[in-house]
């Protein structure tokens, strides 16, 4: 490459090489191109050390020497990502009909060829015409079903392997690492303390006694512990001052924030590169997922740059999809895995979330929830689709079901982020979001059941929905009438979970109003219609969930969110102890919460409620074993509700 010409000096000799077919116009365009240039030069790329002075002008930029910017391994790393094996086939398939040619290739030969084809269309139509004993339509079969297993091996999907995981977990929380420093335990005094002096810049109280009375009421019972943590822009170390009404400045700012991701996400990657052994230039893919913080660079690339990762490492970051998000990264982990350009790849999913500039300052009850309910957390996955890597996976992904039910007005408005009556930023909860979640759960389970439940679930399920629908009338009255005689009857009761209670008697339909002695009684109210005893006693049938899955991870919504979980899927009363145990030590840590609750149970198996007040523990201890099956079910804003079943494959 010449080095003695700027782009416009190059730019311009190449026109006059074109033999003078340019234009003059274009020419006097280059020579203003080349002032431009010239009085305005670019940034100073580095030349030799790094210490030496910036040049000043462009031409000396031109002329001294550079250092190619792209490194040999970005050269080699591009060849080799190439599909070498296409190429091969490719070339294969050429030399082996050039081969045929030359085999078949004869002048006198024309009766035999015309006998072979004869033959190819004799065996044919044996085969199509299901002629036994022709061994020629044998023969026919035989290469079709070599054919299709060939296929349906080639168009296999990449098994997923689940290499490793890491959270953050501060050293004043148990089993926290020593060296993780980040953010400040806080009491419920010491909260509602900061609260309290919180100031808005104006210099006056950021919340009213009432809301402040009703913060105090909700950590009370959250079932949230004091060793939670909160970000140092919210609660200063001790010995710090409150930053008073400079706080929006000084500490609830973009830099505050920043500091927050990068110490919780950096150190949590750190320790999962450390933990398996993985060099941060190995990895191919690195997805973010944080829901209200988006800055520019992205997450995403905050990581690419604190550990030097490879220039051809693809990167995502997932803004706005809330506590589900984390779901939703697994998901699209597993689509960029299987696709044929990720062959023998590392993906690195990062779920977090950002409370610095979201802790709401305002006087909303609406938005004051998530003050008494977020906190800080990290979670870093490695996920793999290399066979080599099958031996030290710990999880092996089985499904991933996400269900959006955004279409709904209600449910998309049910968790959104806007300003309250006085313009202060914060996010609102609606009122209706148990039962949207609900809604969300109940088409999720639908599709997910299928693939999960054992075949008995499935019929008693399939059973339930026809009786139901029939008994209703909805199929008709001759059906109505057949389904309402039918499912009382002994031999379908187990089958339609029909439960009749001794106690519920027919009740008399109701009788004309009486008429007094030529008038007309006066008008009465329409009395109720009485629930029918029948489809009283045949209740809408919930799987056996114990029976897909071994341990169950809900995510930490709050209290609420879990007893609401157990009770409409029926589960025993220990197996939600990891998400109780999550939410009592770290609390709503959003998207990053399914898999603390993992971390729990790899390390306690079903005792984690012997580790808080309260807890539920069975009768009989068990760990978590090789081929147990894992679900992890979070719910989000828009509304989403997303399912990841994993398979371990190394017991604790």
């Amino acid at each position: 490459t010449d080095h003695s010409h700027t782009w416009p000096s190059f730019l311009f000799c190449h026109q006059r090489r074109q033999g003078g077919r340019r234009s003059a116009s274009l020419a006097q365009h280059s020579m203003s191109l080349r002032r431009q240039f010239s009085q305005n030069p670019p940034p100073p790329l580095r030349t030799g050390s790094e210490t030496e002075e910036p040049l000043e002008k462009a031409s000396q930029w031109a002329r001294a020497p550079h250092e190619w910017i792209t490194q040999r391994v970005d050269i080699v790393r591009g060849f080799v990502a190439s599909d070498l094996s296409d190429y091969v086939m490719r070339f294969s398939m050429l030399l082996l009909g050039a081969y045929t040619l030359y085999l078949a290739w004869c002048e006198s030969c024309k009766a035999d060829y015309l006998a072979y084809l004869a033959g190819v269309g004799e065996a044919l139509l044996d085969f199509v015409t299901l002629t036994r004993g022709s061994l020629s339509g044998a023969t026919v079969a035989v290469c079709l079903s070599v054919w299709l297993l060939t296929v349906r091996w080639m168009r296999r999907p990449a098994p997923i392997y689940l290499i490793d995981f890491k959270t953050y977990r501060h050293c004043g929380v148990d089993g926290g690492d020593r060296d993780s420093t980040a953010g400040v335990p806080a009491s419920q005094e010491r909260f509602m303390a900061e609260s309290r002096a919180a100031l808005n810049r104006f210099g006056e109280p950021c919340f009213t006694e009432k809301s402040i009375e009703f913060q105090e009421k909700i950590m009370k019972t959250s079932g949230i512990s004091e060793m939670s943590i909160f970000p140092e822009s919210i609660l200063p170390k001790s010995g710090q001052n409150p930053l008073g009404k400079d706080a929006e400045v000084l500490g609830l700012s973009m830099k505050g924030a920043r500091e927050e991701a990068e110490a919780m996400m950096c150190k949590t990657v750190a320790d999962l590169l450390a933990a398996t052994g993985t060099a941060a230039e190995d990895i191919g893919i690195v997805i973010v997922n944080c829901s209200l913080f988006c800055p520019t660079p992205s997450l995403s690339a905050m990581l690419v740059n604190h550990f030097k990762m490879r220039s051809d490492c693809l990167t995502y970051n997932l803004g706005g999809m809330g506590c589900s998000a984390g779901g939703i990264s697994i998901d699209l982990a597993r689509r960029l895995l299987r696709g044929h350009e990720q062959k023998g790849s590392l993906a690195l999913v990062v779920s977090t979330e950002n409370i610095t500039q979201n802790w709401y300052r305002g006087n909303d009850r609406g938005m004051l929830l998530q003050n008494t309910l977020f906190r800080c957390g990290a979670a870093a996955i490695l996920l793999s689709n290399r066979g080599s890597d099958a031996g030290r996976a710990r999880f092996k992904l089985l499904h991933t079901v996400r269900t959006h039910v955004g279409k709904d007005d209600l449910a998309y408005n049910s968790v959104i982020q806007e300003e309250d009556a006085d313009g202060i930023r914060g996010v609102r909860l609606s009122k209706a979001i148990m039962q949207i979640a609900g809604d969300a759960l109940k088409r999720n389970i639908t599709a997910l059941g299928p693939l999960v439940l054992p075949l008995k679930e499935q019929l008693k399920f399939f059973f339930n929905m026809v009786a139901r629908t029939a008994a209703r009338g909805k199929a008709g009255k001759p059906v109505k009438s057949l389904a309402r005689s039918l499912v009382p009857l002994p031999l379908f009761r187990s089958l339609v979970n029909f439960t009749p209670d001794p106690a519920d008697q027919p009740l008399p339909s109701p009788k004309p109003a009486a008429r007094a002695a030529g008038k007309l009684s006066p008008p009465r109210p329409r009395p109720e219609k009485p629930e029918d005893p029948l489809l009283k006693a045949l209740p809408p049938y919930v799987p056996d969930f114990t029976a897909a899955f071994e341990w169950i991870c809900v995510h930490t919504g709050g209290r609420a969110v879990i007893d609401a979980m157990e009770k409409n899927l029926a589960l025993p009363s220990h197996y939600l102890e990891p998400s109780r145990l999550s939410l009592y030590r770290y609390g709503n840590v959003s998207s990053a919460s399914i898999w603390y609750e993992l971390e729990l149970i790899a390390e306690n198996g079903n005792q984690c409620g012997a580790h808080r007040p309260d807890g539920n523990l069975p009768a009989v201890p068990r760990k978590l074993r090789r081929g147990d099956r894992v679900w992890q079910i979070a719910f989000g804003s828009g509304f989403k509700c997303n399912s990841v079943v994993w398979q371990c494959m190394r017991g604790s």
